[in-house]
């Protein structure tokens, strides 16, 4: 029977500090790719790329009928907003 910290544990010890080295670097890296993904300025720039695609089409133009839906819904919420503010 081997004492601990003799030297047939000290392969496994070291594979297994091997292990969690690994493990905790991995982690790191993805905290940090987490951190990247939810940080504000890509978030709004995401949001700002889904809207853009949204109303423009792939060679520059605008999507005319959404773009349409969107002033009348718009115009939609100003009527309403009017007509509580004044009756």
């Amino acid at each position: 029977m081997a004492k601990s910290g003799a030297p047939e544990s000290g392969g496994a010890n070291a594979r297994l500090e091997a292990q969690i080295e690994e493990a905790r670097n991995n982690l790191a890296e993805t905290i940090d790719a987490i951190a990247e993904r939810v940080a504000p300025k890509n978030v709004a720039a995401e949001a700002k790329s889904k809207a853009r695609s949204f109303v423009v089409n792939e060679d520059g133009s605008l999507r005319t009928d959404r773009m349409v839906k969107i002033a009348a819904v718009a115009g939609i919420v100003l009527v309403i907003g009017l007509w509580r503010r004044y009756h």
